[in-house]
């Protein structure tokens, strides 16, 4: 298996954890404040990997890292509220569906920039069906 399969497993299973994670959090903090402590966790974690790569601070990049940080913001709120209201499996199987659609549909078309991805036969049967998995997790 390659690095980034392995990255990728590592990153899925972390999701499910930090959303068990927030969902015990808000009980106590509410949205606002576990969005604001996790902000800032991640803040220093970032900055400390960053000095030590020394990036160029340019006025996009700031703008890249601002709206990734309003993004996660929204991400995290939405991912536990709903997780709190329709349960995690149901969240992470919505979640997943439309990373899937948004994945397929920015590599096809080579939107923000990556490679422009061939989407075959076999790659929409793959999609298929883990859209059908998640409508059968969502079903109740």
């Amino acid at each position: 298996m390659n690095a980034g399969a392995v990255l990728a497993a590592l990153a899925g299973l972390a999701i499910a954890a930090q959303v068990v994670v927030n969902t015990l959090g808000i009980r106590t903090l509410g949205v606002g404040a576990l969005v604001g402590i996790s902000g800032l966790a991640t803040a220093a974690a970032g900055f400390a990997v960053a000095f030590l790569s020394r990036p160029e601070f340019t006025g996009r990049a700031i703008l890249y890292g601002v709206v990734s940080g309003l993004l996660g913001a929204f991400i995290l709120a939405a991912i536990v509220l709903a997780a709190g209201r329709a349960g995690l499996a149901q969240t992470l199987s919505l979640v997943i569906a439309s990373q899937l659609i948004a994945g397929v549909l920015i590599d096809r078309t080579g939107l923000f920039g990556p490679v422009v991805a061939d989407f075959g036969l076999l790659k929409a049967f793959g999609v298929a069906l883990i859209l059908v998995g998640g409508v059968l997790v969502v079903r109740s």
